[in-house]
C-alpha cells in the first residue's frame, strides 16, 4: 500500500522536511496551490505530486504543466479524460489517471456513478487520443465519514474493479484502489486499498483561517 501525504494548506517547509526523511508521494486538492508549490519545490528531483481535488476544465492545461505531476486521481467524465489527453504534452510518457467514483451517492461529493465506471474506463483505454497520452491507473473514492464497520463505500469500489476486470479484461493487479484517509485508512487497507491519502494524521489539523 502506498501512502500519499496530503499537504493541502500546509507550508512547503513541511513537505520538504518529510521529503528529506524519504517520503516522495504528496497530494494536493487545489490546482493553484499545487502549481505554486511545485515551483517552490522544483529542486526536489523525484517528488511525485498527486492531484486529488475537484477538476475545473479551464485549469486542466495548467495542471498538465506541473513539474513532477505523477497522478491525477479525480477524473469523473470521459470529457475530462479527453481534455487531459489533449493537454498532456510529454511525448515520452503517459499521464497516470484514476477514475473517481461516488460510491456513497452523496450529492455533495464528486465522482461518477458506479454504473458509469466501465464505460469511462473503456473510453480511456480504447480512444485513440486517450490511450496515447493517458494511463488508466485505477479507481478512487472518498468514503462516507459516518460509515459503519462494514464500509459499504469501500466494498462498492472493490465491486467496480471486479466489473472492469470481467467486462474489459484488464488484469486485477493493474487496477489500483485509492481509498482511505486519516480517519479510515486502516479499514480501507483491510478492504483492499492500494493507496491511502493521509493529511491531518501526518501534518496536523488544517487551519483554513
Amino acid at each position: 500500500v502506498s501512502l500519499v501525504a496530503v499537504s493541502k494548506t500546509k507550508p512547503t517547509w513541511m513537505i520538504r522536511t518529510l521529503y528529506e526523511h524519504g517520503h516522495r508521494h504528496f497530494g494536493e486538492n487545489y490546482i493553484q496551490e499545487l502549481e505554486s508549490k511545485s515551483v517552490e519545490l522544483g529542486d526536489l528531483s523525484d517528488i511525485k505530486w498527486h492531484f486529488i481535488g475537484s477538476i475545473q476544465s479551464n485549469k486542466i492545461k495548467g495542471l498538465c504543466t506541473v513539474k513532477h505531476l505523477s497522478m491525477v486521481e479525480t477524473v469523473e467524465k470521459q470529457s475530462t479524460a479527453d481534455r487531459f489527453a489533449k493537454s498532456w504534452m510529454d511525448e515520452h510518457s503517459q499521464l497516470p489517471i484514476m477514475v473517481q467514483v461516488n460510491t456513497s451517492g452523496e450529492e455533495s461529493k464528486s465522482g461518477c456513478d458506479p454504473s458509469q465506471v466501465v464505460d469511462i474506463v473503456r473510453h480511456i483505454i480504447s480512444n485513440d487520443v486517450c490511450k496515447k497520452s493517458l494511463k488508466f491507473a485505477g479507481l478512487m473514492t472518498i468514503g462516507s465519514p459516518n460509515a459503519g464497520v462494514d464500509q459499504p463505500d469501500f466494498k462498492k469500489l472493490v465491486q467496480c474493479r471486479e466489473m472492469i476486470v470481467q467486462q474489459l479484461g484488464l488484469p486485477l493487479d493493474a487496477i489500483g484502489l485509492s481509498m482511505g484517509m486519516s480517519h479510515d485508512y486502516i479499514d480501507a487497507i483491510k478492504f483492499g486499498s492500494t493507496s491511502v491519502r493521509v493529511g491531518s494524521a501526518i501534518f496536523g489539523e488544517r487551519d483554513y483561517s
